[in-house]
């Protein structure tokens, strides 16, 4: 296959709906390999089949990022079946990280289990990849961080805390891994996943409220607008560019 990323291998985490199966779709569209990571292999194969329907190469591991025995098994499932990975991105969030939670119901079994599934799991990918993106000779990785990191968020501590940690990880690694050839970089969507879709169904109000914060005035499309935008970051075009974080959130940004 030709394309901006022809053959290359994209391991992609939480890649069973949303914004992570836009990408293992719109990256194999451009000639990658796609390996996904999710704990339902069903919801994960809908998506590799389609890929594999169109002509495109695709591989589902069924595993939890919270485990490292899990992240290194999807990892060696990449090597053993396309000979490396050159693109690691962690998607997987927690469940619940979107509902609000406020901090007089937030016990430390809940901000465990979230901080484990975006900090955990975004260092057991990075141990797990390291030494395939950089035998790659362009290695990528990326994931996925908010907006909120940055603001705070008065109805969800614990996903703002998480999400600002991940920016501190992002620019340590661009340090560590910079003699690699190994450029680490997030990106911080406004995304209409199906779950944002419901929440906005259900608190009409929420997005009245948040629609103001957004000069474009729409939440971003996961095929459309998210997923080139990354598509970018894991090719060529941004190869000088690391620890950075590229907002895809239609002007968001500037209300922070």
């Amino acid at each position: 296959m030709t394309g901006l990323l022809a053959g290359r291998t994209a391991l992609i985490t939480g890649a069973g709906t949303g914004i992570g199966s836009a990408l293992a779709t719109i990256f194999a569209r451009e000639g990658a390999n796609i390996v996904t990571m999710a704990r339902s292999r069903d919801v994960q194969e809908a998506t590799a089949e389609a890929i594999r329907s169109a002509g495109g190469k695709a591989v589902t591991v069924q595993g939890d990022v919270t485990s490292m025995v899990d992240v290194q098994a999807a990892v060696a499932a990449a090597d053993d079946a396309f000979g490396g990975v050159g693109i690691a991105i962690q998607v997987a969030a927690h469940g619940r990280s979107n509902r609000p939670i406020d901090l007089a119901t937030l016990d430390l079994a809940e901000w465990d289990a979230q901080s484990a599934v975006t900090l955990r799991g975004c260092y057991n990918l990075a141990r797990a990849c390291h030494p395939l993106l950089a035998r790659s000779g362009h290695g990528r990785y990326i994931a996925i961080t908010s907006n909120y990191g940055l603001s705070g968020d008065g109805s969800n501590p614990i996903y703002a805390a998480v999400k600002g940690a991940l920016r501190g990880f992002a620019k340590s690694l661009a340090k560590e891994w910079g003699d690699d050839g190994i450029t680490v970089n997030l990106f911080s969507p406004a995304s209409m996943s199906e779950s944002t879709k419901t929440y906005f169904e259900i608190h009409p109000e929420a997005w009245e409220g948040f629609r103001p914060t957004i000069p474009l005035r729409r939440m971003g499309d996961p095929y459309v607008d998210i997923a080139p935008g990354v598509l970018a970051i894991a090719g060529d075009q941004f190869q000088y560019m690391s620890g950075q974080t590229v907002c895809l959130d239609g002007g968001n940004y500037t209300a922070l």
